[in-house]
This record gives structure tokens, C-alpha cells and sequence, in this order.
């Protein structure tokens, strides 16, 4: 990745590295990263500015989501997985041991390409990002937990399975999420 990075400046094009450091939103500075003895990234230097789109793009392994899973610090859920170097979101850096990584994963978000759930009922995945930032009441929690499914356009097909056991939940092709299985005996 830093080899393409480094090609481009060179072709005199502008690069996400060219942009004045005083407005990155993220500043990456000899990121590396590695899982167990394997390296996936070495030497990676880059700055994101603020309210600009930047795709990174290559082919399929070569880091693109190990990068991204670096900025929110997924990896450290994993053992063995360990990031060097500098990444520093607004001027704090990421990487030390006193970051929480709950406040971060609020600011640093990642969407994956394929719907993932946690082993758990439809109800306990959507409460689950609400409990870790808040502490309602149940019937408030309750409401939201409808709110969001409604607005997805789901509550009329979870409604009645909403806390049935992950064992019988399968991926709804169509929308992306995840939906218990109907009982082939349930009236449509």
C-alpha cells in the first residue's frame, strides 16, 4: 500500500499524504501491523483529510481492511493481532494503552461488506450499540429497539420473533440483515 501511495506523489498526482497535516481528521505514521508472526502492513504513512472522501483501493489481501480495522482498533478483540507506529484521530493518538476503545468505536465506525450479528436474538443485536453509550429503562430501550427495526422496515417481519434464540436466525438475502427463520408451520 505504501509503495502505491508513494508511486502516485511521485507522478506529481495529490494524495491523501500531500494534504497539510494541520487539517487531517486521521494521520497515520509508520503504521505497521502484524497477526501473530505474519505481516500485513509495514511502513504505512498517510493523512485523511477532513470532510473528503478517500477510497483505497488494490487487490484482494493486499491490507485494506486490515488498515481500516486499525483506525477503530477491531483488532485488539483478537489475540495476537498488534499495531505500530502513530495513528492519530483529531490529535489523539489511537495506538496507546489508555484509549478507550468503546468512545473510539463510536467516532471510528465500520460497515462490513456482509451483515454480521452477534450470537444472540434479533432484539439483543440492535440493544446491544444502544446499551453500549446508554442506560435506559427497559420500556425506553424497548421503543428504540422498534424505532430502529421500524425504520429498517423489519418490525413486521421480526415482530412476533424478536426474541427467539440465534440458533433459528438466517440472513435475509434481499435486505442484508438478519431475520429469524420462519416456521414453516407460521401463518404469512
Amino acid at each position: 500500500m505504501s509503495e502505491t501511495i508513494n508511486k502516485s506523489a511521485s507522478l506529481g498526482s495529490l494524495t491523501p499524504t500531500d494534504a497539510p497535516r494541520n487539517h487531517a481528521k486521521i494521520s497515520m505514521r509508520h503504521l505497521g501491523f502484524r497477526y501473530g508472526v505474519t505481516v500485513a502492513l509495514r511502513d504505512i504513512s498517510l493523512d485523511l483529510p477532513e470532510n473528503r472522501v478517500t477510497g483505497l483501493i488494490g487487490p484482494s489481501g493486499c491490507g485494506k481492511s486490515t488498515l481500516l480495522r486499525v483506525l477503530n482498533r477491531l483488532y485488539g478483540l483478537y489475540p495476537d493481532q498488534h499495531a505500530t507506529g502513530e495513528v492519530h484521530v483529531d490529535g489523539q493518538d489511537i495506538l496507546g494503552p489508555d484509549v478507550d476503545t468503546r468512545r473510539l468505536r463510536a467516532r471510528v465506525g465500520m460497515v462490513f461488506q456482509t451483515a454480521t450479528t452477534f450470537p444472540m436474538s434479533v432484539y439483543e443485536n440492535i440493544a446491544f450499540g444502544i446499551r453500549l453509550h446508554q442506560h435506559l429503562p427497559r420500556a425506553e430501550l424497548n421503543q428504540r429497539v422498534e424505532a430502529a427495526l421500524t425504520v429498517a422496515a423489519l418490525w413486521s417481519e421480526v415482530k412476533d420473533t424478536l426474541h427467539a434464540p440465534p440458533a433459528i436466525c438466517q440472513a435475509a438475502s434481499s435486505s442484508g440483515s438478519v431475520l429469524p427463520e420462519r416456521s414453516p408451520h407460521a401463518r404469512r
